[in-house]
């Protein structure tokens, strides 16, 4: 039988190619498979090397793909994807399950909507039913096995997972933030606050010394989702988590940070379940799934 290209072909480097041809850079793509850029780029050169094509152009601390490389990505994203649904079939069987999910508004648009393909895409025959929850009267008459909290994840009785990095930064659109060079530039911009969250716009301004700005009008909502989507339309200045702008979908894409400076907050988005209670095989294979397409540094960050 002749050898083909793909022989002796590393899964490693065809993963690593799929995150970074669909980011196109090479630093999300280290972040979201928990490597180092320089073994991205490593990995990148050693399949380029076997395949002897170039699959990157590199120019200006940007990467665009070669015409090669836009016709080799989707060949590779459908294998990958077939082998991932075909593994869950063979090694984890399951039946046709639907999993009830009572989740965050905000956390259920900003992040699980955008990324619900790929979980579809390995385990096709589970459905997800996402029920919205904001409110911590809404915990006591959920019935479903998995949720997605907003809060500090000190509910007694479950298991809380922590999901994002408890840090929040402005977000505006380009538009808005070319008039905004300096954190002083905000005064006349709505600031977008959020009810119920321990941290917003007071925590941000008074660690930025900004204390005239205090008294500015803001505009309020209930829900992070509703100011990423006021802040997307052009209306002010929202704060929000970067874990969920950055790996978010077409809404968050509409944003951009003005700055570097961040604030600490308490308030997190939990996955949680109830304590000394078995999940059903679906729940524990889309709470697997959902902690591990997150950052490892959130996703061990757990309460019980």
């Amino acid at each position: 039988m002749e050898r083909g290209l793909t022989s002796n072909i590393q899964l490693n480097w065809l993963r690593t190619f799929e995150a970074a041809g669909r980011c196109l850079s090479f630093t999300l793509a280290a972040q979201e498979l928990s490597m180092s850029q320089s073994a991205v780029s490593q990995q990148i050169q050693l399949l380029e090397h076997h395949l002897d094509q170039q699959l990157f152009v590199r120019a200006n601390r940007t990467i665009q793909l070669t015409d090669a490389g836009r016709a080799f990505l989707p060949l590779v994203q459908d294998t990958l994807a077939q082998l991932n649904a075909g593994a869950a079939q063979i090694f984890s069987p399951l039946n046709a399950a639907v999993v009830e999910v009572n989740a965050n508004t905000a956390f259920s648009v900003l992040w699980l909507a955008p990324h619900l393909q790929r979980f579809n895409a390995i385990y096709p025959q589970i459905s997800i039913r996402q029920l919205g929850t904001n409110w911590a009267t809404d915990f006591d008459i959920s019935t479903a096995e998995l949720e997605i909290r907003y809060g500090s994840g000190d509910w007694p009785g479950f298991e809380s997972h922590a999901l994002v990095t408890p840090q929040l930064r402005p977000y505006c659109t380009a538009a808005t933030a070319r008039r905004i060079r300096r954190p002083e530039d905000l005064e006349g911009l709505p600031l977008l606050d959020v009810i119920g969250t321990p941290t917003g716009w007071d925590s941000w301004l008074k660690k930025m010394k900004l204390h005239q700005l205090a008294d500015q009008p803001r505009q309020y909502m209930d829900s992070h989702a509703t100011a990423v989507t006021m802040a997307a339309n052009g209306f002010g200045v929202c704060l929000m988590y970067d874990d969920l702008m950055q790996q978010g979908g077409v809404l968050a894409r509409q944003l951009v940070a003005p700055f570097v400076d961040s604030v600490v907050t308490e308030g997190n988005y939990y996955l949680c379940h109830q304590g000394g209670r078995s999940l059903s095989t679906a729940s524990r294979v889309f709470k697997d799934w959902l902690l591990g397409e997150l950052s490892p540094e959130a996703a061990g960050n757990d309460r019980s």
